[in-house]
């Protein structure tokens, strides 16, 4: 799954109205060489190895003995079904850097939710202040970790709609209504969440992941003879209804 950022971003508007076209990947990796999954990993934080490399730089620049990026990017949505009706649906997206740097036993740890060169650098210098000795120059080889694919994604989220999640609601909101008379009002709420991920490390590993979630919730509220009950049920799917 490649997603350029400007998209994913841009898909807190629209979907309540419909499905998108993921962009083909952007060559933005011309310095060093890195497979097509990396790159557009890359592409999609608008970062380069060169870059990363030079965060890390300065992240080490006070004598750490490591340091490593984290990047994420998630797309959260949540719809609910209140009154046999799916009468909400919001959106929320969040993005950033965190920046670790690890001497002896000493952790220092910085944040940007800017992924500009210098806004990262600002943050890695931050970080690194938990150290104070001689660096060590030099940059380090890139090695790319590649990760199994735990979740074959066929439609992901961010191209589902909010009329496609709506039958799911309806359906629980109907077979609990069929699952006993004393029933008297029914929640539901469907969230999804997509998330990019992508690591560096000062010696030199680059790995990534894309992480899809959903969660399908049920309130159920019943009375008997004036006696109010309520319970509720969870189940959480990794990859796609």
């Amino acid at each position: 799954m490649n997603l350029k950022r400007r998209e994913f971003i841009r898909l807190s508007g629209i979907t309540v109205a419909g499905s998108m076209i993921i962009p083909s990947v952007l060559q933005s990796c011309k310095g060093t060489p890195v497979s097509d999954t990396a790159a557009g990993y890359l592409d999609h934080f608008e970062v380069t190895p060169e870059i990363l490399q030079k965060v890390i730089s300065a992240a080490m620049e006070k004598g750490a003995d490591y340091a490593d990026l984290f990047f994420e990017h998630t797309l959260n949505n949540r719809s609910t079904l209140e009154d046999g009706k799916v009468n909400s649906a919001y959106s929320n997206v969040g993005f950033g850097v965190g920046i670790r740097v690890l001497k002896g036993d000493q952790t220092g740890f910085a944040y940007s939710e800017t992924v500009t060169p210098e806004a990262m650098i600002k943050a890695a210098r931050t970080a690194a202040n938990i150290a104070n000795s001689s660096p060590v120059s030099g940059s380090v080889n890139v090695t790319e970790y590649m990760p199994p694919n735990y979740y074959p994604v066929v439609n992901s989220w961010e191209n589902t709609s909010i009329n496609s999640k709506i039958p799911f609601l309806l359906r629980m909101n109907e077979k609990v209504f069929a699952g006993d008379k004393r029933v008297t009002k029914v929640n539901a709420f469907l969230i999804d969440t997509s998330s990019y991920i992508l690591f560096f490390n000062s010696e030199g590993k680059l790995a990534w992941d894309y992480r899809p979630m959903a969660v399908i919730v049920g309130v159920c509220i019943m009375e008997d003879k004036g006696r109010i009950e309520n319970s509720y049920v969870t189940r959480g799917f990794q990859d796609r209804f």
